[in-house]
């Protein structure tokens, strides 16, 4: 693959993962990453790192976001480490932050310094509720961005508890991705400008972005949250999990006629077809398809609809999926020649 951002150089402060997955995507597309730790912790802490083989890797050698990085040192609290870093900001072109509104500034780092320092520069604050928010130094975790963009109200389990879906929504989705898209049409401006921009990037907002399209119904529309927020989210039973009879777990996700009347072609069940038209009649379709799936084993039904366009696959474990290890970006936008 073309490395389209070769020559760009980018300094990331950051340590949870909204800004260390930025910069790796940045560097996966070509950029000269340098990462600045504090030489007192190199890593966050973490409640239960240590049985955590995922939190406990982060700045270690099994990090993933550190592949394609080199790093350095620097006591940001100390005249010596300010300078260091300024020198740094000065012959590059993009710094990424995840420090809390004005941290930067307490520090004698916030833009203006940097500004000074570099007229190009391109600075991203990734905050979870950005510069001008009310509570905008609260600490906050993915969970809690969720919470106040509305978007954790959406995802509930069959007794209407909210779930938590990892974390890939606000770090990853709203902080990391949001955050290259902005520092990307950053650095395009810049070539016309030349000039550098400071860009405040909330997740919250991002998440709420995100959701633009999922909450228009309520919003724009008038319908209530109730009404439609489980459709995607397993109420809809051909858009849902089943188990199979070793115990494996089959995923459905068949939204238009179409893709059920094959499902139904499939488990010979013709009567699906009519029981999906109407969600009173939903409840019956999901005992059925639970007892078909259940009655072979996983293999049978990804042999069966393999070849079909039921939209039904197996749900595989991460060591399936990503047999060669975790893929990159190369393998999500191509090769791009």
């Amino acid at each position: 693959m073309n490395a389209p951002l070769a020559g760009i150089r980018v300094i990331d402060l950051s340590v949870n993962a909204p800004g260390p997955f930025a910069s790796k995507m940045l560097a996966d597309l070509g950029a000269e990453v340098t990462c600045v730790t504090n030489p007192a912790q190199a890593a966050p802490a973490y409640a239960g790192a240590e049985d955590d083989p995922m939190l406990s890797a982060r700045g270690g050698p099994n990090d993933a976001l550190s592949v394609g990085k080199t790093c350095c040192a620097l006591d940001l609290k100390s005249d010596p480490g300010r300078a260091a870093l300024l020198d740094l900001a000065k012959i590059s072109d993009v710094l990424i932050s995840e420090m809390r509104p004005g941290k930067l500034d307490a520090l004698g780092l916030g833009w203006e310094a940097l500004r000074a320092a570099n007229p190009r520069l391109v600075l991203c604050e990734i905050t979870g509720y950005g510069r001008t928010a009310p509570h905008a130094a609260r600490a906050g975790h993915d969970i809690n961005y969720l919470a106040l963009s509305g978007a954790l109200s959406l995802i509930r389990d069959g007794g209407g508890k909210p779930v938590v879906p990892q974390n890939l929504i606000g770090d990853y989705a709203a902080g990391g991705t949001m955050a290259v898209a902005a520092i990307l049409a950053a650095l395009l401006t810049r070539e016309r400008t030349r000039e550098g921009r400071h860009i405040d990037l909330s997740m919250t907002d991002g998440i709420r972005y995100l959701m633009a399209d999922i909450s228009a119904a309520t919003l724009l529309a008038g319908h209530s949250e109730e009404s439609w927020r489980g459709t995607l989210n397993g109420s809809m039973p051909t858009y849902d999990t089943y188990r199979t009879a070793d115990g494996g777990w089959i995923a459905v996700g068949a939204l238009e006629p179409k893709f059920i009347a094959v499902i139904a072609e499939g488990l010979d069940w013709p009567e699906l077809i009519g029981l999906m038209r109407t969600k009173d009649r939903w409840p019956e379709a999901r005992l059925g398809l639970q007892r078909r799936f259940l009655e072979r084993e996983l293999s049978h039904w990804v042999a069966l609809f393999e070849a079909s366009d039921a939209c039904v696959t197996p749900v595989l474990s991460l060591a399936q999926a990503h047999p060669a290890g975790s893929p990159g970006i190369e393998a999500a936008i191509g090769d791009g020649r």
